[in-house]
């Protein structure tokens, strides 16, 4: 008998990011890699090309029971419930985990055949939108085409069935909980887990694979640019300030504007001492859609106009994520919308970072607990956001690049938050509603 089932995407057994799956994998494998070892979890995920169908890693057993994009899929995964009883079902959602977002129709009838059988079901959505003209450039559309009202009725009626079918609903920011029901205690505000040091639990060791396939070997490491050691930023070394956009390159995520904001700063000082690193590659839940693979080739055309003042990783190894993030300066979040708190945030925090954050995704430090912090250091949000217009962004990467002690503040509030929102404390308040 297990004490947890969770139906989530998640990543390769020897890795906790992968380039098959995106953070809802990694952030699954975290979540239960905090929970106490006594805890017994079944994991039910999509099948991955050459890994084993079942796979135990300590308390945690992974069973690769579905198929993204098959009609059929939540029967597989149904069915797989009722092989393995378990009381509390944790399931985590993102848009396009279970495929194309036709399929997530059938979610809330899925849901509602789960509370027929009497499972307590908890819902952790990974984003919220209920507005499609917001994220019309993400999924190929204009802003104003006459899809996107029906797509954004959609999604409300959608969330009200998702909310009525469950039992709780988990999500990571309060901004996200007002745009789905403020007043509805239903919904839970869990703030997105932070790593202590980089440092997240080994479950890779001591594996008993059943009905083992052959597994392609790990990808290539990419080697970022300068020493593995380096622990100090660059600007101690008076050379150049290096600014990071880290994640899969989306258009929700403003990767293309800051490609072509900079890419334009460049072009007018060429002599500058700031450097673009996009540590990320393509979207693999997107990489077969013509539009996406357009604008993956038109923010590449434009780094090519500065290969030496901006570059493109590809993806990035996660033995390799902490010299990334070692070497840069300043983390960007030049997002368009804020539809979803952010894990490469989330890193930053973990190695106390300096961070500059876009209007549209400043509500994440809405949420109580950094407010808290704000106020102790006597911080406004104002401080570290900046509107999506090039003047207004630059003058901020350029004035702390002139001063590095204008980089201390917002270094202590990532120190800060990453002891707040710690997996300890995290950890404790999902085992209060799934005990």
């Amino acid at each position: 008998m297990y004490d947890l089932l969770v139906v989530s995407s998640y990543p390769r057994f020897s890795v906790t990011r992968g380039r098959e799956t995106v953070g809802v994998a990694d952030y699954t494998k975290q979540t239960l890699t905090a929970l106490p070892p006594s805890k017994k979890i079944l994991v039910l995920s999509e099948f991955i090309k050459d890994e084993p169908i079942k796979v135990t890693e300590k308390n945690i057993t992974v069973i690769r029971c579905w198929q993204r994009n098959y009609i059929f899929l939540f029967w597989q995964i149904f069915n797989q419930i009722l092989k393995h009883p378990c009381k509390n079902v944790l399931i985590e959602f993102e848009m396009v985990m279970f495929g194309n977002p036709a399929i997530n129709i059938l979610f809330p009838k899925f849901l509602s055949f789960l509370k027929l059988i009497n499972k307590k079901t908890i819902i952790v959505l990974h984003q919220v939108v209920t507005d499609f003209s917001e994220i019309s450039g993400h999924i190929g559309q204009s802003k104003t085409s006459p899809i996107n009202p029906i797509l954004s009725l959609f999604a409300k009626i959608f969330y009200k069935f998702v909310i009525l079918f469950s039992d709780k609903i988990i999500v990571f920011e309060q901004f996200l909980k007002n745009r789905l029901d403020k007043n509805n205690d239903k919904i839970i505000v869990i703030p997105h887990g932070v790593e202590i040091n980089g440092a997240v639990k080994e479950a890779n060791k001591n594996c008993e694979i059943d009905n083992l396939s052959d597994r392609s070997e790990r990808a290539d490491e990419i080697k970022p640019e300068g020493s593995e050691d380096r622990k100090n930023s660059s600007i101690s070394n008076g050379n150049i300030f290096t600014i990071t956009v880290f994640g899969f390159i989306a258009w929700y995520k403003g990767t293309d504007w800051i490609v072509r904001t900079m890419s334009n700063y460049f072009t007018k000082h060429p002599k500058s001492k700031i450097k673009l690193i996009i540590a990320g590659g393509p979207n693999p839940n997107h990489a077969h859609k013509a539009y996406y693979n357009d604008y993956l080739i038109g923010i590449n055309n434009l780094a090519k106009i500065h290969p030496d003042k901006i570059t493109i990783t590809g993806f990035v190894d996660e033995s390799q994520i902490k010299n990334y993030y070692r070497q840069s300066d300043l983390i960007i979040l030049p997002y368009r919308v804020g539809m979803s708190s952010s894990g490469p945030l989330s890193i930053a925090f973990t190695y106390h970072k300096a961070f500059l954050v876009s209007e549209k995704i400043s509500p994440i430090f809405q949420t109580l607990d950094i407010q808290n912090i704000l106020q102790k250091y006597k911080t406004n949000i104002s401080d570290f956001s900046f509107p999506l217009k090039p003047k207004n962004f630059l003058n901020k990467v350029i004035s702390l690049q002139k001063n590095s002690q204008k980089l201390t503040p917002l270094q202590n509030i990532s120190q800060k938050i990453s002891q707040t929102r710690s997996w300890d404390n995290i950890i404790k308040l999902y085992l209060s509603i799934i005990s």
